[in-house]
């Protein structure tokens, strides 16, 4: 009885030193049952970069800001919707507005039915009239890829009769704790944006998300969202927006007011890099 258990003893010291070696990690790598250092690498996602902008550059006068570092300048804008009622947009471009973003419509957050916005034809072509240009943004309540792409495929056949210099936005915010995208994973939710911007972007638009700053830092991976995609970020600090990540325009107050429109109105920056 003695042999056989020193050879069980000599077995597990031989297997105990082969493993802390490596060798078992090779086999299994070998076998597929391990992924590799290298296989790892190549499915990590590069991370959002951080935006580079210096905010004791920004300025303001009667609420409204403006930023220029030598490297980025900026444009004064509004975003409206069927909230602000009928908008006289030449007055609105007489008081120094340089670009809008229009609501083109929204997928109920409870039917999931997609409508227009009242006014957003009204909207389109009295900002072209007056010589405004303009993007638009789309509240999206989809709950799946596909409904996301219908959301965007919607939009594209909503703008075709106007000229969009600016993004197209898709805009998903929680309304209440029983809307349609109260239950969906971050991972759901960066899909979904995801899908809706491959469409606009292979349309030849600029595709763009919207959100606060919490909701672009915890309710998707922004650095999912795909190449060439922009953020638009909400936030109503005084200072500067307090995020992080790169970010092409900025909505720092909803409490703005801009002659030709009746009540507030959100006010917005556009920060692009200076053509030298």
């Amino acid at each position: 009885m003695r042999r056989p258990l020193r050879r069980l003893l000599f077995l597990i010291l031989v297997f105990v030193i082969l493993t802390q070696t490596g060798f078992c990690t090779a086999v299994a790598q070998k076998l597929g049952l391990q992924k590799t250092a290298e296989s790892t690498a190549e499915a990590t996602v590069d991370p959002v970069p951080l935006n580079t902008y210096t905010w004791s550059s920004l300025s303001g006068e009667n609420g409204r800001y403006s930023y220029h570092d030598g490297i980025y300048t900026s444009l004064f804008g509004i975003d409206v919707s069927a909230h602000q009622g009928t908008v006289d947009w030449a007055a609105v471009k007489a008081d120094g507005v340089q670009f809008a973003m229009i609501r083109a419509g929204y997928r109920g957050y409870e039917s999931g039915q997609i409508h227009e916005d009242d006014c957003f034809r009204a909207n389109m072509d009295g900002a072209s009239q007056a010589g405004l240009p303009v993007g638009v943004y789309y509240f999206s309540q989809a709950v799946t890829t596909e409904e996301a792409q219908e959301d965007a495929q919607w939009v594209l056949n909503e703008i075709q009769s106007w000229p969009v210099a600016y993004p197209v936005v898709f805009d998903m915010e929680a309304v209440s704790d029983h809307d349609r995208i109260a239950d969906l994973s971050v991972d759901q939710k960066t899909e979904i944006a995801a899908a809706f911007c491959v469409v606009i972007q292979e349309a030849g638009y600029v595709p763009m998300i919207y959100g606060s700053a919490s909701w672009l830092h915890n309710d998707i991976h922004m650095e999912q969202a795909g190449d060439g995609v922009q953020f638009w970020v909400a936030s109503y600090q005084q200072a500067d927006p307090q995020f992080r990540y790169e970010f092409t325009m900025w909505q720092y107050s909803s409490e703005g007011s801009v002659k030709g429109i009746d009540g507030n109105v959100d006010f917005n920056l556009w920060l692009e890099k200076i053509q030298k």
